[in-house]
């Protein structure tokens, strides 16, 4: 991870690919922890995760089309400060995650978790920076 934010853009698809994680991340804990509290810590992690990428989603640049429609059915954006907070939430969730894992789940599912962690602190960063005017 560098010190420089990533773009919005990056945060965007860096976003969606933890979506994809935490699907096959869900399946594969159901199979192999036996846990309840903890695959209902992953399946927070992953809700979480999915409301940011939501988020940026409607942050993205957009086709006139898609802007005119917005402003047609008087959507609310999500603030990105909203997000940011929840991404940041979702990174003190798991430090219990990657604890409680490594005690109870394989080193494979421990390894996926901790890339999910790595990607919800990219998103994270490129939010804060944009929140907090940071951003170059």
């Amino acid at each position: 991870m560098s010190n420089k934010p990533i773009s919005l853009k990056l945060a965007l698809y860096c976003a969606s690919l933890g979506v994809s994680l935490f699907t096959f991340i869900t399946k594969k804990a159901k199979d192999e922890c036996e846990i309840n509290l903890l695959n209902n810590l992953i399946a927070l992690a992953g809700d979480i995760h999915q409301e940011v990428h939501r988020a940026l989603l409607k942050h993205s640049p957009q086709p006139l089309v898609n802007k005119l429609l917005n402003c047609i059915v008087r959507r609310e954006i999500d603030p990105l400060g909203q997000s940011s907070f929840r991404a940041g939430l979702c990174t003190s969730l798991y430090e219990i995650i990657l604890e409680q894992a490594s005690q109870h789940c394989s080193e494979e599912l421990h390894d996926l978790l901790s890339l999910a962690c790595d990607i919800n602190q990219e998103v994270y960063h490129a939010l804060y920076a944009v929140v907090n005017g940071e951003e170059e």
